[in-house]
């Protein structure tokens, strides 16, 4: 979902500068459906309640609804397929809004059941106790009118607003992620997902109706309304069914990824003003190479056998309804992030809000990627920059430890933007081979199923065959992040730096990682790393040529602030008065490495891989050599430490 903030609306109708990055949430963006909501979860948690909605298992869920384009009155039923997870379950518990009226609930033989409400859930009696596994089947009919507010105007759970640019009024639904109950009777766990819905909305024949999954059928239904019948059979949480009504014209187009030998067809119900394709005709055509690419990147398309598309709505924002979007502005970077929800947060789902940043950090990192891999380098920098800028602009951890705050849930700096730049330095330690496995993987092994931050932090480990548990600890769960202030300065052959890191935010919360730099010299560029994880670490290295310029990370994969400038004063490390004449060699080396210490200094040695793991450690007072027998053909990094500073460090490679 992309979360509306009022003064960027206008920025996201730009795509230079990317400012879609900043995401909108939706529809209980205020403080009144906060403290609404809040006093629900709070009921329900001590009323117990919720968990005898636990008891069963929702199978399939068919809507029937009564809708029209200009007010939010809904009428009609749900028919509940659940299987029984207990023995003895006796009674029906679901959640519906108190404003709406439930007129009657019928068991599979039309039995009326009896019904007690008690606010915002309703209990029904079930005509006989279900054994485990035993299958209950009962049809709800309601009407009313939705709960509305402050947040009525860019989405509730339900709402209907005229499109401030194009007229059309419009009826639709935004439940994420509290809300489904206040337009629909339905059970709100994101553990549950539903195994098919089914969704029948009759209205005026003058309106559309988009909706999941495909369009089956039209139907008349007589007195100037037809009927749309659509039907999805993909699992799929609560949050993601979708209804919205209104004067639509329907825009088609196929997309054709590699992996598969049909194509798939993507729907746009766009506002029947025209203006309203041809102002956005370049975004909407962007879906096909789009929806190729992401599954070039992370698999195919998970819902090829349906559909992928759009559906216009006033709200400014958008929201990844599965198979069909939702969506209130386009654009290349709205498009990109609302697609990648369809592998984030639709076919592999947050364990639980706490895990959102899985859903929208990836859709926010997938905005990067669609403008590197579709656009031009420029445009790749300005989405990263504008990540990462936006990130610093709220205190807190990616991990979202109060899920009673709609607020934080949805917070753009800590759950939109720094989680996409959380991912981006994952994907710098893993590098791309191994990112793309992981997430290719992570799709295939959570497929239509949730996963939290401790199992993406599992997979992580065990596809990489190193331990990232200090990443998700500093990065995810972890506040703030790093400032360097880095001083540099060439004597002779030898180069010297200065790393001072801090975190304004937390300050025991200090990352590790391999600083990548690009070293300028009148013989050309060279990169290398140093490895930094404490305060203030020194290091010295051996350089060809003059040095007329260094840049420090250059491609931005870190978020940070950071001042870099050469310091002639540097000219030594900690307690020497020279660098300790310190040389290795070969390199590229097979089974051993000599170290060359002029000084006879007592040192110790390590060599890390390039994630800074260290695997294999040694103290020496002289020269020697060392042995990298045991180490597998690779690229590593070997740090001298002086005490307990690093006095060199150097990029070696492993070629038995």
């Amino acid at each position: 979902m992309l979360k509306k903030h009022s003064i960027l609306c206008l920025l996201f109708l730009v795509f230079g500068s990317n400012q879609n990055l900043v995401k909108a949430q939706h529809a209980c963006a205020n403080a009144k459906q906060n403290a609404a909501q809040k006093n629900l979860l709070k009921a329900n948690a001590t009323n117990q309640q919720m968990q005898r909605m636990e008891q069963y298992d929702v199978v399939f869920y068919h809507l029937f609804l009564n809708l029209e384009r200009t007010s939010t009155a809904i009428s009609g039923k749900v028919r509940t397929l659940a299987k029984s997870r207990v023995n003895g379950l006796d009674t029906f518990v679901f959640q519906l809004h108190a404003n709406l009226i439930v007129d009657s609930v019928l068991s599979s033989n039309n039995i009326k059941l009896s019904v007690r409400r008690d606010v915002d859930l309703a209990l029904v009696k079930l005509p006989s106790p279900c054994s485990i596994n035993q299958f209950l089947d009962v049809q709800i009919f309601y009407h009313g009118i939705p709960p509305s507010g402050a947040s009525a105007a860019i989405g509730n759970g339900f709402s209907n607003k005229a499109s401030p640019s194009y007229g059309n009024q419009i009826t639709w639904s935004l439940s994420q992620p509290y809300s489904a109950y206040e337009w629909w009777p339905c059970k709100q766990s994101l553990q549950d997902k539903i195994d098919s819905v089914f969704i029948s909305v009759s209205t005026d024949t003058s309106n559309k109706v988009g909706s999941n999954g495909l369009l089956k059928s039209i139907v008349p239904a007589g007195n100037g309304k037809h009927t749309y019948n659509w039907e999805t059979r993909y699992p799929m949480n609560y949050y993601l069914v979708a209804a919205t009504v209104g004067q639509y014209t329907e825009y088609k187009a196929y997309a054709k990824p590699k992996q598969i030998g049909d194509s798939i067809l993507i729907q746009n119900y766009i506002y029947s003003n025209p203006l309203a394709y041809s102002n956005n005709a370049s975004s909407i055509n962007a879906t096909k190479p789009l929806l190729e690419t992401f599954s070039d990147l992370f698999g195919v398309y998970p819902f090829y056998k349906e559909k992928y598309g759009h559906v216009m709505a006033p709200f400014s924002g958008g929201m990844e309804h599965q198979t069909m979007t939702s969506l209130g502005i386009f654009n290349f970077g709205i498009v990109a992030h609302e697609l990648a929800h369809q592998w984030f947060g639709d076919n592999v789902t947050c364990a639980t809000w706490s895990d959102i940043w899985l859903n929208e950090g990836n859709a926010t990192y997938c905005e990067y990627l669609a403008a590197k891999y579709l656009t031009s380098a420029t445009n790749a920098v300005n989405v990263i920059t504008k990540i990462q800028n936006d990130a610093k602009a709220e205190v807190g951890s990616v991990y979202c430890t109060d899920t009673t705050n709609v607020n934080r849930i949805f917070s753009s700096g800590l759950t939109y933007n720094k989680g996409g730049s959380a991912i981006r330095v994952l994907h710098y330690l893993l590098g791309d081979s191994m990112f793309f496995k992981v997430n290719r993987t992570y799709q295939i092994r959570f497929a239509n199923k949730n996963a939290s931050t401790k199992d993406y932090n599992l997979l992580v480990n065990e596809l990489s065959g190193k331990n990232y548990d200090y990443f998700f600890n500093q990065w995810i769960y972890g506040v703030g992040y790093p400032t360097y202030s880095i001083k540099w300065n060439q004597m002779g052959s030898q180069l010297y730096f200065s790393i001072a890191q801090s975190n304004a935010q937390a300050a025991s919360n200090l990352v590790q990682l391999p600083l990548p730099f690009v070293v300028t010299t009148n013989n050309g560029d060279t990169t290398i790393y140093l490895q930094q994880g404490e305060a203030l670490s020194l290091h010295s290295l051996m350089v060809s040529g003059t040095v007329t310029n260094i840049s420090f990370d250059p491609e931005s994969w870190i978020l940070k602030n950071y001042s870099i400038a050469k310091d002639g004063t540097l000219n030594g490390l900690e307690g020497l008065n020279n660098y300790l004449g310190i040389s290795i060699f070969p390199n590229p080396a097979k089974d051993n490495l000599t170290l060359l210490n002029a000084q006879n200094k007592a040192v110790e040695i390590e060599i890390c891989d390039m994630y800074g793991k260290t695997l294999l450690s040694n103290e020496m007072n002289s020269t020697g050599n060392i042995s990298i027998a045991n180490l597998a053909n690779g690229v590593y990094i070997i740090r001298i430490l002086a005490g307990e500073f690093t006095c060199y460090s150097q990029k070696i490679i492993v070629q038995h």
